[in-house]
């Protein structure tokens, strides 16, 4: 792959990263003012709901950010477009939608269905 693809490839990447520390430092943010906050009985049950859907919020941003971290790992050692399965390349259309792919659409679709 050209040096040139993978740079744009790795700055989409480090982006989504960048978009992921924000969106886990507001989660924090307002984890931390939620626990501040005393909430009448009849409140509790809609401030459990907004501590939950923030955690799962969180938690889903930072298995993101790992997965975009995986994938600057594989750019440094020079195996980004690499297949983990089979070894061969994955697919340009894929990598266009899904820089962090780890699989070719082939190897993608039997972990599916297995």
């Amino acid at each position: 792959m050209p040096t040139k693809k993978i740079e744009h490839y790795k700055e989409i990447v480090e982006s989504r990263i960048a978009e992921l520390n924000r969106t886990i430092a507001a989660a924090a943010e307002e984890a931390r003012i939620e626990s501040a906050r005393q909430a009448d009985p009849a409140d509790q049950a809609a401030a459990e709901y907004d501590r939950q859907a923030t955690a799962h919020k969180a938690a889903t941003a930072r298995q993101m950010l790992r997965t975009l971290t995986e994938t600057l790992d594989r750019i440094r050692r020079g195996q980004f477009g690499e297949c983990a399965d089979c070894g061969g390349d994955i697919e340009p259309k894929r990598l266009e939608a899904i820089p962090w792919a780890r699989y070719c659409v082939k190897c993608q679709q039997a972990r599916e269905h297995s």
